[in-house]
């Protein structure tokens, strides 16, 4: 049986809970995995670190996070590891062009560990105010971007379709092969192509100096997919997506069931 030395887990879907609460039995086993089993438990995740950091707090663990799908990398003591994957100039540009098609439409930009919006007053200020647990800044879009690449840039709507809309627009005038979507929900993030979950798991090979095939990670959405098969020991939770579920080896119980918990109690502690 393969020996696990570093857990890659992705959180909304697969660590918490639909209602985003962090049970405790995930709590106690990957509290057990790290403290007695000497394994590493990094959480990969689309968030900005200031999203991802308080549940390494809520855990008593520490350890790197590697956020923005991949794109960053940032050590224990805040120090950025990786941060090589930023969205070229122009094409955040159109993106704010097309933004400005749909004024209904919440848009965030990011520089590293922190966020921006244009305005407070739109859809997406009080929900992400809440996951990222910090303010963001108020600014013009193009002038901010005239001092920083941002990671990612973020459409929000609670309107059913809209975002479809968003991104017909997108594929009419910006070159999609330059860069890569993801949707969930009520957001649809648009990051430069090159990189994901799987890099991730490349970045996290090196930094602790482990093979592959001792990592697992661990996912639920098409996002994971990447992370899934570049690790050792894939695990979907019951949750997952089909497509995500077909390339891992081990299929656990659901978000809401502590699957991450009986992953480990029978991958690290063989019981």
């Amino acid at each position: 049986m393969d020996t696990v030395k570093v857990i890659c887990c992705d959180i909304d879907g697969t660590l918490v809970r639909d209602d985003k609460s962090l049970s405790e039995e995930n709590i106690r086993w990957i509290h057990k995995a790290v403290h007695e089993a000497g394994v590493h438990f990094i959480l990969v995740s689309g968030r900005m670190v200031n999203g991802v950091r308080p549940f390494y707090e809520r855990m008593g663990i520490t350890g790197p996070v590697s956020c923005y799908n991949g794109g960053m990398l940032v050590d224990e003591d805040g120090s950025i590891v990786d941060d090589n994957h930023r969205m070229p100039h122009d094409i955040a540009l159109s993106l704010c062009d097309v933004k400005d098609m749909f004024p209904d439409v919440s848009a965030i930009i990011f520089d590293g560990m922190k966020w921006f919006l244009e305005t407070k007053d739109c859809y997406a200020y009080k929900p992400k105010l809440k996951i990222y647990e910090s303010d963001c800044t108020v600014g013009d879009f193009r002038q901010l971007l005239k001092t920083f690449d941002t990671n990612k840039y973020l459409f929000m709507s609670p309107v059913k379709g809209r975002l479809e809309e968003v991104r017909a627009q997108i594929e009419k005038t910006i070159d999609t092969s330059r860069i890569s979507f993801y949707r969930n929900a009520d957001f649809m993030e648009i990051m430069a192509s090159g990189y994901d979950k799987g890099t991730a798991i490349d970045a996290l090979s090196a930094y602790y100096t482990v093979e592959k095939s001792n990592i697992m990670a661990i996912g639920d959405d098409y996002n994971d997919i990447p992370m899934l098969q570049e690790a050792g020991i894939s695990v979907a939770v019951e949750n997952a997506v089909p497509e995500a579920k077909a390339v891992a080896r081990y299929i656990t119980d659901t978000n809401n069931n502590d699957g991450v918990a009986k992953i480990i109690k029978k991958l690290v502690f063989h019981e």
